[in-house]
């Protein structure tokens, strides 16, 4: 894997040893950063089962100033702070599971610009991630929630507009905003 875009475009990440996760593909991230692209700069990030740390590096890469790291495995969480040390980059990785995290950011009453959060998809499903991030008031106001998901398992909020929807074969990413 690698650094997709920005000042670490091309750089190598390791991914995470063995099958533990399912990594986002270079083509779906760069779809991402495409649709983000006027949107990243001086951003706060959280990346929700993190897995290598690619959504969040890739962020950082393209001038998002902070990332926050959510990842339960060892392994996986390992390789996100290899990631970042190989970058040379102090960002927090939170290594519990994701609703632990969660309330723990709430406590300290931190909000975030872009969530990236990519579950695995029969563990996990979307709307318990919009529910998570609802409850502990995560998002800011201007702020995007990016989710990865096993086509068609699309949730909704009433809190939440649905903005956009990409399908890549068997993937989806669907983007929702904090409805004004």
């Amino acid at each position: 894997m690698r650094v997709t875009g920005g000042i670490f475009r091309g750089r190598k990440i390791q991914g995470t040893p063995g099958h533990v996760t399912r990594p986002t593909t270079d083509k779906v991230r760069q779809s991402i950063f495409n649709i983000l692209m006027n949107d990243i700069e001086g951003t706060s990030v959280l990346d929700i089962f993190a897995g290598s740390g690619a959504l969040g590096i890739d962020a950082i890469s393209r001038g998002a100033v902070s990332a926050v790291f959510i990842e339960s495995g060892r392994n996986p969480s390992e390789a996100i702070k290899a990631n970042l040390r190989s970058l040379q980059l102090e960002e927090e990785v939170l290594v519990i599971d994701y609703r632990k995290a969660c309330e723990l950011l709430a406590r300290k009453r931190r909000k975030f610009d872009i969530i990236f959060a990519d579950p695995p998809y029969e563990q996990v499903m979307p709307q318990q991630v919009i529910d998570t991030v609802l409850q502990y008031d995560l998002l800011s106001d201007n702020g995007l929630l990016i989710i990865e998901h096993k086509a068609g398992q699309a949730a909704e909020s009433d809190r939440l507009q649905l903005l956009k929807k990409r399908k890549f074969g068997q993937t989806e990413v669907t983007f929702y905003a904090r409805r004004q």
